[in-house]
Formats: C-alpha cells, sequence, structure tokens
C-alpha cells in the first residue's frame, strides 16, 4: 500500500527534560461528585450521647441522700435565681452544641468581609504567605465560612470542612479551589459543606483565625447552593468576630452606605480597608482614606476603629494608613481583642458562675452586704430586742405582783378591817347611845313622874345634856355609813388584775415573737448553710463531670476521611493500568512528570493510549502532553493507538496534531507499517487518503 504525504517528519527522539504539571484533582464532574458523596455520606467517629450520659449521671448522683435534679426542683423558692435549672439545661445543651463544632478557639477571630470584588481572598493569600490558597477572581466564589487557624503549631495547611449533618471530614488542599463555582462541572461543592476550616502554619499570625466571608451584595435572592442570601452569611460571620477587616475596592472611592450599614451590625472593632490602592496611587489614596475617615467618625467611635489603610495586595503594601500603622502593629492591636478564651470554655464559666452566684448570694443573705443587712445582723439584732422583751416582761410581772398585793390588801384585805372595825365602833356608839338613851329617858321620866324635889343644878344639866344628845343623836344616825362589800371590792380587784395581767401578756408576746423570730433566722441561716454545702458539692460533681463529658467527646470524635480513593498510594502509571481516573487525578496533585516512563518505557501519555482509555488521553493532551514525543519504547501516542487499534483515540490525536501521520517510529517504522501489523490498515489508509 502506497501512501502519498505532503511532509513526512523526522524521528523524535525521547527527551530526558521534565515537564511537571499540578492539577486539582476536583476539576472533573465526577471527581466532584464522588467526593460530595462521601462527605454526606461521612459519619460521625463520635455522638453527643457519651456528653449526655455523664452529665445525666452528674444530675442523677445522690449527694447526702439527695439528687441535683430532686434538690433544684425542691428547693426553686429558695434559690436567688428561681430558673436555675431551666438555665443549667440550657448551658447543657449550648455547651453540646459547641463541642460539636470546630469554630471554637482561643484564638482573636478577625472576620474578613466586604462586598463583590473587594478583593478578600487575595487580600487573606498575601496575608498569610499562602499563594492561590484561596480562589480569587471575578466570578463568585465559596459562599461557605472559611476559617482559617494561623499557628505557629501547625507543620502543614491542612483541610477539614463540616457537612450539613455536623460530621467533621478531610480535605485535600485542592477542594478549596474546586469550592468555587466550577466552571466545567458546574457543581456546587458548598451545597454539602457548612463551613471549611484551613490550618496554616505562621509564626507571625500566631494566636488568629480569620474568618473569610461571602462578597457582600445585599441581594435578597438565597443562593442556589446553600439556600442563604449573602446578607444572612455575612451576618453569621459577623456575630463571631472580635475584630472586623472590612474591604472595600478603591474603585468605590469613599464608604457608601451600605457598607456602613452592614459595618453597624458588627459590635467589636474594626479596621477599614481601601484594597487594590495601587491602582489610585499615594495620593489619590490619602485622598479616598481621609474623606473615609470624616464619614466613618461620625458613624462609629473613633476608638472603636482601629485604623483606616488603603492597601494594595499586589504591592503587599500600604498606600496610606489614617494613624500610620504598618500590617505587623494592625496585627498586634487585632490580636489583643481577643480574650484567649474559647466558647467551650466560656459556656463552662457560665456553668461555673451559675453555681457561684448562688452560693455568694447565700453568703450574702447570711453576712450581709453593703447596702442590705444579712440574716447575722438581724439575728443579732433580733437576740437584743428578745433580751430586752424579756426583762420588760419580768420587771412588768414582778412590779404587778407586789402592785397587786398592795391593792389587794388595799381593796380586800385591809378595807375589810378597817370596815369591820368601823361596823364595831358603830355597833359600840349605837349601844352607848341607847344605854345613854335609856339613862336619859329614865331621869326625864323621874323627873316629870317622880319628882320628889327640884333642882336648878339638875335642870340644867338635864336641859343641857337633852340638847347634846338631841344634836348628837341627830348627827349619828343621820350619817350614811356606806360601805363596798366584799364581793364588789374583789370584782374591782380582779379587773384591775385582768388589765395589768393583758399589758404584762403584751411583753410576754414581744418576747414569745422575738423568740420565734430568732429561731427563724437561726433556722433561715442553717438552710443557707446547707443551701451552700449543697450547691459547692454538687458544683464540683457536676464540673467534674462537664469537663470528663467534653473530654470523652473529643477523645472519641475525629475527622471522617473523605478525600482519598481506594487506591490512593498508587502511582500515575498503576492507576492508569486499573483504569482508576480519580486516583489518576489525585497523582496530579502532587505533580506529574508527563516526560517520565515505567519499567516497560510507556510515557504516562502512551501507556493511557495503550489502556485504550480516552479520558485520561485528552485530559493529558489538555495538559500539554506531547502526542509526537517517543516513549524509551521509541513510539509516540499515535504509534501505540495505531498499535492497540483505538480509532477514537487515534482521532483524537489527529485532531490535536494531524502531522502525526508522517511521524516514524524510532525504528523508522511508519504508522502504515505499523498498521499491517494488524487489520487496521484499511481504514488508516482512508483517513491518510482523506487527509492528502
Amino acid at each position: 500500500m502506497a501512501i502519498n504525504k505532503k511532509n513526512t517528519n523526522t524521528v523524535k527522539d525521547t527527551t530526558s527534560t521534565k515537564q511537571v504539571i499540578k492539577v486539582n484533582a476536583y476539576e472533573t464532574p465526577d471527581s466532584v461528585l464522588d467526593l460530595m458523596s462521601r462527605i454526606c455520606s461521612a459519619k460521625p467517629t463520635a455522638e453527643t450521647d457519651v456528653y449526655w450520659s455523664i452529665i445525666n449521671d452528674a444530675y442523677n448522683k445522690e449527694i447526702r441522700g439527695k439528687k441535683l435534679a430532686d434538690f433544684l426542683r425542691e428547693n426553686r423558692k429558695d434559690l436567688w435565681n428561681q430558673d436555675f435549672g431551666h438555665e443549667l439545661s440550657d448551658l447543657c445543651r449550648q455547651m453540646a452544641w459547641a463541642i460539636s463544632t470546630r469554630e471554637n478557639t482561643e484564638h482573636t477571630q478577625i472576620v474578613v468581609a466586604g462586598g463583590f470584588s473587594s478583593g478578600k481572598s487575595s487580600f487573606l493569600n498575601k496575608l498569610t504567605h499562602c499563594t492561590n490558597l484561596l480562589p480569587t477572581g471575578v466570578e463568585p466564589v465559596s459562599v461557605v465560612k472559611t476559617y482559617l487557624y494561623c499557628s505557629s503549631r501547625n507543620n502543614s495547611i491542612t483541610v477539614k470542612g463540616v457537612n450539613l449533618k455536623n460530621v467533621l471530614v478531610t480535605l485535600d488542599v485542592g477542594v478549596l479551589q474546586a469550592i468555587q463555582h466550577a466552571s466545567k462541572s458546574n457543581i456546587y461543592l458548598t451545597s454539602v459543606l457548612e463551613k471549611l476550616f484551613v490550618e496554616i502554619p505562621s509564626k507571625e499570625l500566631n494566636g488568629l483565625v480569620f474568618i473569610d466571608t461571602p462578597g457582600y451584595n445585599n441581594s435578597d435572592t438565597a443562593n442556589e447552593s446553600n439556600n442563604k442570601t449573602d446578607r444572612e452569611t455575612a451576618l453569621e460571620a459577623l456575630g463571631e468576630g472580635n475584630v472586623l477587616f472590612w474591604l472595600i475596592d478603591c474603585e468605590k472611592g469613599t464608604t457608601v452606605a451600605d457598607d456602613i450599614q452592614m459595618i453597624k451590625q458588627f459590635d467589636g472593632k474594626k479596621v477599614i480597608i481601601f484594597n487594590k490602592a495601587d491602582k489610585k496611587g499615594v495620593s489619590e489614596s490619602k485622598k479616598i482614606v481621609e474623606e473615609a475617615a470624616n464619614v466613618l467618625y461620625k458613624e462609629f467611635r473613633k476608638e472603636n476603629i482601629i485604623d483606616i489603610i488603603a492597601f494594595s495586595t499586589l504591592d503587599n503594601r500600604i498606600y496610606y494608613s489614617k494613624n500610620n500603622y504598618t500590617i505587623d502593629k494592625l496585627v498586634k492591636l487585632s490580636r489583643q481583642c481577643g480574650n484567649g478564651k474559647t466558647a467551650i470554655e466560656n459556656i463552662k464559666g457560665d456553668i461555673e458562675g451559675l453555681f457561684d452566684t448562688e452560693i455568694q448570694v447565700s453568703v450574702n443573705t447570711i453576712k450581709g452586704t453593703k447596702d442590705e443587712a444579712g440574716y447575722e445582723a438581724e439575728l443579732k439584732e433580733c437576740i437584743t430586742r428578745k433580751d430586752e422583751y424579756y426583762k420588760f416582761w419580768q420587771n412588768d410581772k414582778n412590779d404587778n405582783d407586789d402592785f397587786l398585793e398592795l391593792i389587794r390588801n388595799i381593796m380586800v384585805n385591809n378595807y375589810s378591817e378597817v370596815a369591820n372595825a368601823a361596823k364595831k365602833n358603830y355597833d359600840y356608839a349605837d349601844y352607848a347611845f341607847e344605854k345613854w338613851k335609856e339613862f336619859h329617858d329614865s331621869v326625864i321620866y323621874f323627873e316629870e313622874n317622880d319628882h320628889w324635889g327640884s333642882s336648878s343644878i339638875l335642870d340644867r344639866a338635864i336641859s343641857k345634856s337633852a340638847n347634846a344628845y338631841n344634836s348628837k343623836n341627830k348627827q349619828f344616825y343621820g350619817f350614811n355609813w356606806n360601805f363596798y362589800d366584799e364581793e364588789l371590792r374583789k370584782d374591782r380587784f380582779n379587773v384591775i388584775k385582768s388589765e395589768l395581767e393583758k399589758l404584762n401578756s403584751h411583753y410576754q408576746e414581744l418576747y414569745d415573737d422575738a423568740c420565734k423570730e430568732t429561731q427563724r433566722l437561726k433556722d433561715c441561716i442553717d438552710k443557707e448553710k446547707e443551701l451552700q454545702k449543697r450547691m459547692s458539692d454538687y458544683k464540683d460533681l457536676f464540673m467534674a463531670a462537664l469537663t470528663m463529658g467534653i473530654k470523652e467527646y473529643q477523645r472519641r470524635n475525629t475527622a471522617t476521611e473523605v478525600a482519598s480513593g481506594e487506591h490512593n498510594n498508587l502511582n500515575v502509571f498503576d492507576s492508569i493500568k486499573i483504569d482508576d481516573y480519580k486516583t489518576f487525578l489525585r497523582c496530579f496533585e502532587n505533580g506529574v512528570d508527563l516526560n517520565s516512563f515505567n519499567a516497560d518505557g510507556y510515557s504516562p501519555l502512551t501507556l493511557s493510549v495503550s489502556m485504550g482509555n480516552a479520558a485520561m488521553v485528552r485530559f493529558l493532551l489538555d495538559k500539554g502532553a506531547s502526542s509526537s514525543q517517543n516513549d524509551k519504547r521509541g513510539y509516540n501516542a499515535f504509534h501505540t493507538a495505531v498499535e492497540n487499534q483505538y480509532r477514537n483515540i487515534c482521532m483524537m490525536l489527529l485532531d490535536d496534531d494531524p502531522d502525526l501521520l508522517g511521524i516514524t517510529t524510532s525504528k523508522g517504522e511508519t504508522v502504515e507499517q505499523l498498521a499491517s501489523k494488524q487489520t487496521f490498515d484499511k481504514w488508516l489508509q482512508q483517513e491518510i487518503d482523506n487527509a492528502f
């Protein structure tokens, strides 16, 4: 068979020049779909049930015969915080959530936010000295919050993610680039990821975590990947940080209303960064910063704005700083805004504080405070009153006894004696008058009837005696002798006695009330001391259980591996031989030399051709593999395809380089000769005729 060629190329020898390419393994739909499947199906290595089991044991463990759960329920009305039980349960639920989320850190958290095309990712790549760590460009990128943890303890960049079931998974660094809206696969990895954690080795930024947020465009339209608006995602991030780095494209000029309204949603300190200052130059950048400062200082307290700068990611320099700060100074000031505590530590502090507050309030209730007396002061005062009332009561009782004895003697005993003596005197006088009257009447009778003589002296005596008798008789018998009888006097005495007893009883009641109040205060003090003791014991028990529950959960909870395929230890030639395209792609993450050869002399391209894997061939051609380059066998890709009768691959190669038809093997064999070895020559001759 004769072949007429327009050109006959010389044989290309095998070269030892390296041609190493690195490729993101997740740039094709099947790789991304496989990763998404692994992420979605990842199962947690531990559930929070282990934490709750330990917490519930603490609730139900008896201390001196009583469980914490029962104590809180039975003594709720006596607690200062009557919602103690509810708040403790709520904090335990918060802790369960905190230990199952991974953004908890003692690092100072810096939220990096701003509008679309403000250069946030480029800024972070430059700041962390990790070139191409985060995807950049004008197209919308990740809508997944990304946490960049910087620590001197990190040895390499590692990437982890949290899926929609809150499972932590390990990912390849290449996933960060694949997160953007892949133009080839048009698949959103973000739809199966809630957040990303990237650990970065950095001494300069040690103790900082940067929260990368999606570009904010103030749209009410939810993103297709996570069903959240940019505003919602940005606000979530703003609620987490200690410091805000708000980036604005210098070409927008000074701040605009939308920026200010979003910045107002952040309570902490802020750094306003006008990025891409290289496009404006120093003098224009200064003008932009100064004008922005006039606006911002009216909207925010000056001390809450760390600085306003014009920065160039391209030049990695500050063109103008309102406060004349360097990047290092801004980092230092930002780091100081953190409190060095994780969310877990904060919640533990809240739980401990819940117990401590009850204990302290109980102590204050007993001891008293600056503004209010405690039980002990009240008890001391009450004991003093009780002693005073007891003295009043006893003294009044003794005085009443003496007074009543005197009154009894006057009104009852002595009065009866006087009355009896008076009655006797009356009777004696009455008897004397009666006897004298008898004598007087006898003398008168004798004078009137048996007068045997008269005597003037006797007459005068009788007359004088008669006048005196009449006068005394009139006075004696005319006097109203009025004495109180004994029953009346006793009744009146009892009335006096009753009134005095009432008065004395009042003092006794005051004393009894003081005794009761004294006992009540003593009981209250004893109760408060018992509450203090129990709360202290329950606190020790509960905090120990809390620490144990957290540690046990964290010990069991490890990241689930989802990124690597089944044959992740194979090299590129092995993956081609077993026709594993996923592993084949992963081989390119660390770089593959397209001019390398296996033991049989095949290059990656010629081996892919020999295996008939058109997808691998297409991939290698797209990455610059030479279809005309001979391998160590002396065959190029087209020779190999012809030899193995792969028409589709031959067509692919010819489309890539039509001159392949005229290239011979290192042994001088033409493609016709290779084809004649098989029943492939007719088809090949037809293609040659069509070409020439």
